[in-house]
């Protein structure tokens, strides 16, 4: 199961994936907001479908924007440390 973080047209589109299955997301309006809006919306969509962090192979992202705009780098950083950590746990 991945998590898929999707920036498009200023909209981010947290999604959940089993494979190639689309299972549920959660969408937020990116209004230099997303640092403090992203964990917490990751939070939910978890909670809501009753899985943990752990139950997350890796979180992957898409972005429509360049690497030197703040909210990719953001998103980036949040999808780089969580897949370093699933890395640390199952090792």
């Amino acid at each position: 199961m991945d998590i898929r973080i999707k920036i498009e047209n200023k909209v981010v589109e947290i999604g959940l994936w089993e494979g190639e299955k689309f299972l549920d997301k959660v969408a937020i309006a990116e209004e230099y907001r997303l640092s403090e809006d992203l964990l917490p919306a990751i939070d939910n969509l978890l909670k809501k479908n009753k899985l943990e962090a752990r139950n997350i192979g890796k979180m992957v992202l898409e972005s429509d924007l360049g690497d030197n705009f703040t909210t990719h780098r953001i998103a980036a950083a949040v999808a780089n440390a969580f897949n370093w950590a699933i890395k640390l746990d199952k090792s």
